[in-house]
């Protein structure tokens, strides 16, 4: 019964071209009783290993020059793109955040010397002060150097003006609270 199974799919599963060259052969029953030979099975194709899709290179041509984000915040992020180059205005802005990172450090350790050493090259970098920072830091550093009534009295000034301002909380913790 098993090899009227195996005939049957093998006839069923075969190339259409073979099927119709194919003499009459007997089938089913009939083929277990002619008592031939079992037909092998077909071979297998080999099996490939899967590959994955490769993308359509063909259609993208490449890009003359490399892509480079803009300026605008506007400007287009995609991947593969270059970051804008840097200009003087942005290596301003990098200067002055090194300067209020060492800044809040040296703040941290209460290191009032080289605060004010940084407050004079933050002064030489931008001496407008628009955001009032420099302000704070120099308000900061009297409140850890010279703690009193003067300190407090000018720290409450910039804390109710400066509302906008980052070091309000600082200004809280270390010339309200007198705090680490």
């Amino acid at each position: 019964m098993a090899a009227a199974v195996v005939v049957g799919l093998w006839f069923v599963l075969k190339p259409a071209e073979q099927r119709a060259s194919a003499p009459d052969e007997p089938f089913g029953a009939a083929a277990v009783d002619a008592g031939g030979p079992e037909p092998a099975a077909p071979p297998r194709p080999p099996l490939q290993p899967r590959q994955q899709p490769q993308p359509n290179t063909a259609a993208q041509p490449p890009p003359a020059a490399p892509q480079v984000v803009g300026a605008h915040p506007d400007a287009p992020h995609e991947p593969g793109m270059y970051p804008h180059p840097m200009d003087e205005a942005r290596e301003r802005i990098h200067a002055e955040n090194r300067l209020i990172l060492h800044l809040n450090e040296a703040m941290s350790f209460r290191n009032v010397k080289e605060m004010r050493e940084l407050l004079v090259e933050y002064k030489q970098l931008d001496p407008t002060d628009n955001d009032a920072s420099q302000a704070g830091y120099a308000v900061i550093a009297d409140c850890i150097e010279h703690p009193g009534e003067a300190s407090l009295a000018a720290a409450h000034q910039f804390y109710d003006t400066q509302r906008h301002s980052p070091l309000r909380r600082y200004m809280r913790r270390i010339c309200f609270e007198n705090s680490n």
